[in-house]
């Protein structure tokens, strides 16, 4: 069976933070993005990092290289970000400037991660009243969430979705560090709801979704991997995610289903 792939956090644009550096390391990720089978991608560089100061014509100028020095891959693209819940990140909303995923009302966002903050949960708020659907990117990376786990309820009750990493689930549970570990806990729980690689390069942060998406069907089952699946596609197509249906403490494990086409 063929499966839509789609990635809704990936660093691609040249240049712009910590991703290609150039647009000859773009294309070579784009290849490696379609060589494993993905199909759409949401270009999100960070943006309101502190760590990196990338302005609305950096990604604006990104993409438009990216799109117009097109390869032999077929990809569809669309320019998203990460944002960084911050003070400048409030007057995106309040100005109605929020990068969103593409044209959907998806909107990707990341924590400071030493803690979860009463304000940054109102500023989830904010998006909420105002139409924006939240996302939360790599919530098993948080240092907050990892002392307390349980943190994840507090989340998904503020209207956040959840999205883990792929690499958390390319290799066997008992065997994964902290972050991966916790990323597996969620997903059994059912409180993950689209995993996606937040790649930057070919190589120490490459692009595999495919792989997370078979140790998924091994361990929970099929339904589970296609439901994260159609999520990202929902995302893509912007339309409602749905809640992955974990049964009992696993599903049945099954085969690997999901080669790349």
């Amino acid at each position: 069976m063929t499966h839509i792939i789609t990635d809704i956090h990936a660093h691609v644009l040249p240049g712009v933070d910590d991703g290609p550096e150039d647009l000859t390391a773009t294309q070579a990720l784009l290849a490696t993005f379609h060589s494993t089978g993905v199909h759409r991608v949401f270009c999100t560089s960070h943006y309101h990092s502190p760590y990196f100061d990338v302005k609305q014509s950096d990604l604006e100028q990104g993409f438009s290289a990216v799109t117009q020095a097109r390869s032999s891959h077929s990809l569809e693209l669309a320019l998203g970000a990460e944002n960084r819940i911050s003070a400048e990140f409030i007057a995106d909303i309040q100005a109605g400037t929020v990068h969103t995923l593409g044209s959907t009302n998806y909107v990707l966002v990341e924590f400071e991660t030493p803690k979860i903050t009463s304000q940054a949960l109102d500023i989830v708020y904010e998006l909420i009243v105002r139409g924006y659907r939240p996302i939360m990117a790599h919530p098993e990376r948080n240092l907050a969430l990892q002392r307390k786990p349980a943190l994840a309820d507090t989340l998904l009750d503020a209207g956040l979705l959840l999205q883990a990493t792929a690499v958390c689930f390319q290799q066997a549970e008992k065997h994964a560090h902290q972050s991966a570990k916790l990323a597996w806990s969620l997903l059994r729980q059912g409180k993950i709801s689209v995993i996606a690689s937040d790649a930057h390069n070919t190589t120490s942060r490459p692009p595999d979704l495919m792989t997370a998406y078979d140790n998924i069907s091994l361990q929970l089952g099929s339904s589970v991997a296609e439901e994260l699946m159609s999520n990202a596609n929902a995302i893509w197509n912007n339309e409602m995610c749905e809640q992955v249906k974990i049964e009992g403490k696993g599903a049945k494990r099954t085969t690997r289903l999901f080669r790349r086409s």
